[in-house]
């Protein structure tokens, strides 16, 4: 079977690979549909450390089940979520699961950009693997743990009707947090990106003002939008460079949230007396649970999001690697999928 890995810093080859042979309570899935996610062009590039599994967006249907799986069959629908937490240890008693150390442990083999693999059984029987409902693209599913990672975000944020938000990166997180933004019940919803197609698409899915910030101070246009600053600063892109100018955003009293993962090493100048006197809290929220995923599907099922129009460019899986520097380079590219055969 094909497998798209990473071969060296900046490099990725799609090769032949065995297909995995399962064990008690695991799973094999068939990929139909894989986004790419900014974390799999930093992995290739070397931002998080060197090497790292690729592709964790996924959906596909199930090839063959391990012994003692009941509740899924061959030809099920399915989406998958890399990673599970314990649920019994200190963190996640806390409700603190995506810092679990059992959670980045899990994941798929040998990635889940190929043409099959496996999940684990530790997610097989946290519920990690979830029907997708026939009314559901493969495509939408592939898009559906990306979301969950957006309400897990917004929930701790706080989000309440009436706010004024600044989402800073018009991804397709970005562009989903919009979506979930008003439908949370946001009164002002601001977005920043530099690339005019993002800015367009963000109008298009219910952003009331849209800035650039390669042409106008960003902070200055919310004063003047806002009078006092939003109650909410989504940074959704891991370029640091992106922190000052949200958080000088914020009104005070207000709240920053961390969204895109930085590199390693990552480092920013911040005033900290004026954090302090100005009583603004900073946050950060990494990734999502089998819970969140469930709810982002509701969100679908209930077309009040629009996952489909985010989508860009599709590439097969054996030009995964052209799917990945694309999605790296191109000023058009939004949501970058990797499709093989149903």
């Amino acid at each position: 079977m094909l497998a798209c890995l990473i071969n060296g810093p900046g490099h990725t080859e799609v090769t032949e690979v065995p297909i995995p042979r399962l064990q008690h309570g695991e799973v094999l899935i068939k990929l139909v549909a894989a986004g790419i996610c900014g974390t799999d062009i930093e992995k290739v590039h070397g931002a998080y450390g060197p090497g790292g599994i690729l592709g964790h967006e996924v959906s596909g249907t199930i090839a063959s089940v391990g012994d003692g799986v009941t509740d899924l069959k061959k030809s099920d629908r399915v989406i998958a979520h890399h990673h599970v937490s314990c649920y019994n240890c200190q963190y996640c008693q806390h409700g603190d699961y995506t810092t679990c150390d059992l959670f980045k442990k899990t994941n798929f083999d040998p990635c889940g950009l190929a043409e099959y693999f496996r999940v684990p059984e530790a997610n097989v029987t946290r519920g990690a693997v979830v029907h997708l409902p026939q009314e559901t693209s493969f495509e939408e599913g592939s898009m559906i743990e990306p979301t969950a990672c957006c309400l897990r975000a917004l929930d701790k944020a706080g989000v309440s009707p009436g706010d004024k938000v600044l989402v800073v990166g018009l991804g397709p997180t970005g562009l989903t947090q919009i979506q979930l933004l008003r439908k949370m019940g946001a009164r002002k919803i601001i977005g920043v990106d530099t690339i005019p197609h993002r800015l367009e698409m963000a109008q298009n899915l219910g952003v009331d003002e849209t800035i650039d910030p390669s042409s106008r101070d960003v902070s200055e246009q919310v004063a003047k939008s806002t009078r006092v600053g939003v109650d909410l600063a989504i940074v959704s892109t891991g370029n640091q460079k992106a922190i000052p100018p949200a958080l000088a955003s914020v009104r005070k009293g207000g709240k920053l949230l961390l969204f895109g993962a930085p590199a390693q090493g990552a480092t920013i100048d911040l005033d900290v007396g004026a954090l302090f006197s100005r009583q603004i809290s900073i946050l950060t929220s990494y990734s999502c649970i089998e819970s969140d995923i469930h709810r982002a599907l509701g969100f679908l099922a209930k077309r009040e999001i629009d996952l489909q129009s985010i989508v860009t460019d599709r590439f097969a899986l054996q030009d995964a690697p052209k799917a990945l520097e694309h999605a790296r380079t191109s000023r058009t590219a939004v949501k970058t999928l990797v499709l093989s055969k149903a």
